[in-house]
């Protein structure tokens, strides 16, 4: 599991609630985040505000750092989070440990894409599936704006493929799926897509026999293909080469990974939307 650190901007605020926090923050820790809390003129280098709204001295100032540049994405704490808007994110006092990480968690999966627990690895980690934030994951996945990117994920594992549409989703690309590589050429000859993510053993023929016979298609010249393997040595690597495949991905795949080889593969123009449609 990946460790990313995000920078907090604090806005009012009793010292009792400050000193929760902070509390709260250090078990975040063991759940793939890290926090760090800025105050006063480190609040320039946060990724996230959370403003007391109950506070109107709070409010001024959080509303001046507005004007003042480019606004963070925020966390409301107030006494009635329900007035807020469908795009705005709040949780109730009193603070606790569950509403706290559960409203970063919202924000750092909407604004951010980051949930550490959509690792893929070789056995789908079937685990994290019934997890708060994978839920919220796929919720927020749903609700991007489509770039119109589209993606063929080919695994015999359930869920691999549940885990690879929600991180695929959560940047905007809708995503088709097959069990097997027989399935996975009919999908390409029924349907048009701009990437391929590919496991190495499959039932049936393997995904070496699946990505030769899509270099053989000169209707498929253009598809980027990712091999996905749970092995990573060399002999597997030079055998996907001679394939023909674009990429080589070994599991346990996390998201900084996945993002890294899009980002590699998909112009940018695709990558952030080249025909977007309306979304979250």
């Amino acid at each position: 599991m990946s460790n990313r650190t995000f920078g907090l901007a604090l806005f009012g605020f009793s010292d009792t609630e400050r000193r929760v926090m902070t509390s709260v923050l250090r078990l975040a820790a063991a759940r793939g985040r890290k926090y760090r809390l800025h105050d006063g003129e480190g609040r320039a280098e946060a990724d996230i505000a959370i403003v007391d709204m109950d506070s109107p001295a709070a409010l001024r100032e959080w509303q001046q750092t507005l004007r003042d540049g480019a606004p963070l994405p925020a966390l409301r704490v107030m006494a009635d989070p329900s007035v807020l808007n469908s795009d705005q994110t709040g949780i109730c006092r009193p603070i606790t440990v569950k509403r706290l990480l559960e409203g970063l968690d919202a924000i750092a999966i909407r604004h951010y894409r980051y949930v550490p627990e959509l690792t893929i690895r070789d056995d789908g980690n079937p685990e994290a599936l019934t997890g708060t934030a994978l839920a919220s994951a796929a919720r927020a996945a749903r609700g991007v704006t489509r770039t119109g990117v589209r993606a063929l994920v080919v695994d015999d594992s359930a869920p691999v493929r549940k885990l690879m549409g929600i991180e695929l989703g959560l940047f905007g690309i809708d995503v088709d799926f097959a069990a097997t590589g027989e399935a996975a050429l009919e999908r390409l000859q029924e349907h048009s897509y701009d990437i391929v993510f590919l496991d190495l053993t499959l039932p049936g023929i393997d995904g070496h026999a699946v990505c030769k016979a899509i270099r053989r298609n000169r209707d498929l010249k253009g598809l980027r293909v990712v091999m996905l393997t749970g092995r990573d040595s060399r002999i597997d690597r030079i055998r996907g080469a001679m394939a023909g495949c674009s990429a080589y991905l070994t599991k346990p795949v996390g998201q900084e990974e996945l993002h890294r080889i899009l980002e590699q593969l998909l112009p940018k123009e695709e990558l952030h939307g080249h025909h977007q449609s309306a979304g979250g």
